[in-house]
Order: structure tokens, then sequence, then C-alpha cells
């Protein structure tokens, strides 16, 4: 009976951090759940490579099933899968996020990425907006991370365009824009008013003009 190690840790070709956990007391059900942005999966101890190698990525599929359906309860969770999902498509995982998580208190930014804790933060008032346009905003936020030390320059843009709807999504990231001005109080400040949280920053996403123009290049 193979027995050792008794985890070990992957990533697979889609780019999913895998913990395989080996249990002896397990004897013939395995299981699977996200915990701390990784595929925890437990098996028994006494399955054959080939076989815990089969019953593995069948398990991860059902998972990744779920968590596309919705049916996971933790939103920041699935938000960490679709982005792990996209950086394997566009990036071949080159971003490698730490974190990818909705915030509330980000009011006048679609979204941020930092450069030393590669955290990933998204307005949670994108949950509203279709699918296409989150994902654009994410593959903006994951375009920094590959190319953390271009800004908005040639080699972001070239990262970014191998999204395909960089274009439609600023249209309706500025028409969103737009809708809010002309509803926003005299007075009022208006998205994009305020500087970045912090230094750690390196993406300044604000919604003062609804996006960052073709291939995501800052309007002003």
């Amino acid at each position: 009976m193979r027995t050792q190690p008794s985890t070990i840790e992957y990533v697979d070709e889609k780019g999913t951090p895998i913990r395989v956990v080996r249990s002896a007391k397990r004897k013939k059900t395995i299981s699977g759940a996200w915990k701390q942005d990784t595929m925890v999966v437990s098996v028994p101890a006494g399955l054959t490579e080939h076989a815990e190698r089969l019953l593995v990525a069948d398990m991860v599929k059902k998972v990744m099933r779920k968590v596309a359906r919705g049916s996971a309860t933790d939103p920041d969770a699935q938000l960490a899968a679709r982005a792990r999902e996209m950086d394997a498509q566009l990036f071949g995982g080159r971003a490698d996020p730490s974190s990818v998580s909705w915030v509330s208190n980000q009011n006048r930014r679609w979204g941020s990425a930092s450069l030393n804790s590669r955290r990933i933060r998204l307005s949670d008032r994108l949950r509203a907006m279709p699918q296409w346009v989150q994902d654009y905003v994410l593959a903006h936020e994951l375009a920094h991370l590959v190319e953390p030390r271009d800004g908005h320059g040639p080699r972001f843009k070239a990262a970014l365009s191998r999204y395909p709807r960089v274009h439609d999504a600023n249209i309706f990231l500025s028409g969103v824009s737009h809708g809010y001005h002309a509803a926003a109080k005299p007075g009022a400040h208006a998205p994009g008013d305020l500087p970045l949280g912090g230094e750690d920053d390196i993406d300044d996403f604000d919604d003062l003009d609804g996006g960052f123009g073709e291939f995501g290049q800052a309007a002003g």
C-alpha cells in the first residue's frame, strides 16, 4: 500500500493549483473543495497512481462545473477560480495572482492590482454587469501582473489584446460612467476623483471615463 508522501501539490494543465491528500482512514470515497485558492482533493491512501490520477481529475472537473453554475457559496472563490482559468487561457499562468476578491469599498475604480502582494480586487458594482465585462476588467488586472513594469505601455497592450472583447467592454463601461455622471447630484464626487489607496497599487482602473480606451490605454 502506498502511503508516502501523504500529500502532494501540483498545478494541472489548466493552471489550477491542486493538493492531493492521501488518507489511510478513507477507504472508498473521495472529496474535493476549494481551500485558500487551492483545489484540495482527499483520496484513499491505497489507490494506485493511475486510479488516483483519474479520480482526482474527475473530482476537479465536478467542482469546477459547480463553480461555473454559480452553486458555490463563496463569491470570492468563484472569482478566483475564474481568474485562474483566464490566466491559464490568456497568459499561460504567468499572472499568478495571490488572491482575487470582490470589494465593496472600491467605488471609484472598477479594479486594481498590487505589484508587491499580487492581489487583484474588483469593485462589486461589476457583479450586476455581463460576464464578458467582468472578464475584461479581470483580464486587465491580470495583464498588469504579467507586465508589471510597463504601466499601460505596448507590452501591457499586447498582453491585454489577447482578451477578445476589449473594445466592446470599454464602450460598455463608458456608457455606464456617462450614465452615472448624468444622474449625479451637483457637487458630488465623481468616480475617479480620489487618488489610489496606496503606493502598492499598480493599476488606476477608475471609471471617470469608463475605461482605458483601445487596448486598455489610460484616457487622460
